[in-house]
């Protein structure tokens, strides 16, 4: 029998949950034109919860995503924008080409070589100004709705990137388009949430007021338990899944891949159990987190070590600063830098914790001890 915890792959209809009320004010702001800024840490399940809402669109509402995650300057994020357009239009290859040479003035094709041995067909800019390029996809994009009555959502994922690219300012580039669109707008998604709410909810800002926002946290506690208990056919001994929910922060991701081992393994459902499967997720990647600490300065990993050995609590205090041989101004300033760059959050009760849920636990069991 297949494990029904799947946390690799988008979840199907039918293994869609606890983002109803997300998913529905979603769908009413695509629906309606708006812009959406999406915004959570990773793993809570933004790219599921646009999948899923995309998939229950008229077909008069076209939808297309663009991963930006890999995008290192302007001309690559239109080059997205442009596949992201192609493979949108509901049409066969010779048509979409067809189509896309007609609306786009900046746009030719070249064939590839797929795995399978076929051809395809893919979009190949002939220019490298951003700002040409924008326009051409925008204003191609929306010759296409308007000539077969349709509108389109594109969903931009990690676009917190944007922040990252020097050569143009991408942000002020598309505002100027932004307020011009009439057949398209975007859904904003990103993970780094300080640096998306820069963009989007500092008023200095060109993309300030242009959206509205969905923040997405963890699902309900009792919604992902009951989820759980379910699909594992059996109860959590009193307090487990509690203590598996607050270890994870309630990240989607964790939980699932705590029951996806947790029902291939047959395993009661006891806190030693939970805190077994969680070990095993943690040294699974040890060597990717090994390399990711040591990509920071000598005084962030130290920073990040303080922040395993005292669970990001009380760092400032006199015993904290003495062990670390580390000064008040010198912690705060790494802090900080860490928290603009979306790699470090203070919580509400001032305690500091790695964004990434996973890089956290490892950083506490790994280096927590030293």
């Amino acid at each position: 029998m297949e494990n029904p915890f799947q946390f690799e792959k988008l979840p199907s209809p039918e293994n869609f949950f606890g983002r109803e009320q997300e998913a529905e004010r979603l769908r009413q702001l695509i629906l309606d034109g708006k812009n959406v800024l999406l915004f959570g840490d990773r793993r809570y399940g933004k790219t599921s919860l646009i999948y899923h809402v995309f998939q229950s669109l008229p077909d008069t509402k076209l939808h297309a995503f663009a991963d930006l995650f890999s995008c290192v300057e302007s001309y690559d994020v239109a080059v997205a924008m442009y596949k992201a357009v192609y493979k949108a239009l509901p049409f066969s290859i010779e048509r979409k080409t067809k189509e896309l040479m007609s609306a786009f003035k900046r746009l030719s094709f070249e064939m590839q070589p797929t795995a399978s041995g076929s051809l395809k067909f893919s979009p190949k800019p002939l220019s490298r100004d951003f700002d040409e390029l924008i326009e051409d996809a925008l204003l191609g994009a929306e010759r296409i709705c308007e000539k077969h009555n349709k509108s389109l959502v594109i969903a931009l994922d990690e676009f917190q990137q944007v922040a990252e690219i020097k050569d143009k300012r991408i942000d002020a580039i598309l505002r100027t388009h932004l307020q011009k669109l009439k057949y398209i707008s975007f859904v904003f998604s990103g993970s780094k949430k300080s640096i998306l709410s820069n963009l989007f909810i500092n008023r200095q800002k060109p993309l300030y007021g242009m959206s509205s926002s969905i923040s997405i946290a963890g699902i309900e506690m009792e919604e992902f338990k009951q989820y759980c208990e379910q699909r594992l056919e059996a109860e959590f001994e009193p307090g487990v899944f509690e203590h598996l929910y607050e270890r994870t922060r309630g990240q989607t991701k964790l939980i699932l891949q705590t029951g996806y081992w947790l029902y291939a393994n047959q395993l009661a459902l006891t806190f030693e159990s939970v805190d077994q499967v969680i070990d095993l997720i943690i040294a699974e990647k040890d060597e990717e987190f090994r390399l990711l600490f040591s990509s920071y300065s000598a005084l962030q990993r130290k920073v990040l070590k303080m922040v395993g050995v005292f669970n990001g609590r009380n760092l400032f205090t006199k015993e904290s600063l003495e062990r670390f041989d580390i000064t008040k101004q010198s912690l705060n300033q790494v802090l900080t830098k860490l928290i603009d760059v979306g790699d470090l959050q203070k919580q509400e009760d001032d305690t500091y914790v790695v964004s990434d849920v996973h890089f956290h636990l490892w950083i506490v069991k790994s280096l927590g001890g030293i």
